[in-house]
């Protein structure tokens, strides 16, 4: 590959105002989210008195830090002794209203009493023994045991993540979509098509370029993601089973996923978006190649990439599997969490789709005739 061609088409990508504008724009909106709906929904109650926002994050971390390590039934019995067990609850909220990190813990997973809703609840009275309780059973067939840490950091870091790889796909599009349909619209494509470099050349420095531009964008994604949430919240935890940590889903013996540490569920997960964002690079280009302008390669990507939601509601299982395999649906932990078992499968379709849009787009645009 022709260097010089490659860092023409790496400029003519990362200097648009689009780009620049379109990742401040994601970065934006990721801090917002971060600071308003993260930080801005923390709340916990320490002996009588509520904190809020930073100061619920900063007071969870400080209580938890005595109580870390390996939990017993002892443990777990002077975290109620010291705070109570949460009993307060108001209309059109979800969850106890007077609880923090440790007694909100350990009352749900070893309390006797429950909450489905604020008018169907019971304030739990006893603690039922580790060993009996479903989080023991996870430990057991886990073959680890229940580790107890402020292990918040990881679930708001998926939460951010997630959000923050639907953005960048948006931006994905948005900056390759004219990678090779734009050179229609210029009337450059006779002029490369009958370059030095020609065809090959030309095609090939593109689609780098736009790969890169794509990887650009999913490192300044996750990096802020991770970044934000390590100031706040920090990363402790790592090893505490993720099924205790990530909701909806959480503790269940049929999800391997659930009882994996939660560490490696953000390092997979990172590993699971990169390739959904690659793949939705190569899609793009394989649709601007085929388009005469960038902005019917943006509604054609667009639709494609949303296109498996219909998959999902018209053909149940199989259709979720298909559906699972692409982009929009790769970036959702609960995807994750639910094909762990089988994760070669909806990954081994992305990269099918990956490899058959790459060169279907760069065959395409070789094969171009000038205008």
């Amino acid at each position: 590959m022709d260097m010089r061609l490659y860092r023409m088409e790496m400029y003519k990508l990362l200097y648009k105002k689009i780009f620049r504008f379109g990742l401040l724009a994601v970065l934006g909106i990721l801090l917002a989210y971060f600071l308003l709906v993260s930080v801005g929904g923390e709340r916990t109650t320490i002996n009588g008195e509520l904190y809020t926002g930073f100061a619920a994050v900063r007071e969870d971390r400080r209580i938890t830090e005595r109580f870390r390590g390996v939990l017993t039934d002892e443990k777990a019995r002077q975290i109620i002794e010291q705070y109570g067990f949460p009993s307060k609850v108001e209309e059109n909220y979800g969850g106890f209203r007077d609880e923090n990190y440790l007694n909100g813990f350990v009352t749900e997973q070893l309390g006797n009493g429950y909450y489905f809703s604020w008018d169907d609840y019971q304030i739990s009275t006893a603690l039922q023994p580790l060993a009996e309780s479903g989080l023991g059973a996870a430990a057991r067939a886990a073959g680890r045991e229940v580790l107890l840490d402020y292990a918040e950091g990881w679930g708001v870091f998926l939460d951010l993540l997630q959000l923050g790889m639907i953005l960048g796909s948006a931006l994905i599009v948005t900056v390759v979509s004219p990678v090779f349909s734009e050179e229609h619209q210029t009337k450059m494509s006779t002029l490369l098509l009958a370059s030095r470099n020609g065809r090959e050349g030309a095609a090939f420095a593109k689609e780098a370029a736009a790969f890169t531009a794509a990887a650009l964008i999913y490192a300044a994604t996750a990096a802020a993601a991770f970044s934000m949430t390590g100031l706040v919240y920090g990363f402790r935890g790592g090893s505490c089973m993720s099924g205790m940590v990530l909701t909806p889903h959480g503790l269940n013996m049929a999800l391997a996923f659930t009882l994996k540490p939660v560490a490696w569920a953000a390092f997979l997960m990172l590993a699971v978006d990169f390739l959904a964002l690659m793949t939705l690079c190569a899609m793009t280009l394989c649709v601007s190649a085929h388009q005469k302008t960038a902005f019917h390669t943006a509604v054609l990507t667009l639709a494609v990439w949303a296109a498996p939601l219909l998959l999902r509601i018209l053909f149940g299982g199989a259709g979720y599997l298909l559906a699972c395999g692409t982009p929009m649906f790769l970036v959702m932990t609960g995807v994750l969490t639910e094909w762990y078992s089988v994760l070669f499968l909806p990954a081994g379709i992305a990269v099918c789709i990956l490899a058959a849009s790459t060169l279907s787009g760069w065959n395409t645009w070789r094969k171009a005739d000038a205008v």
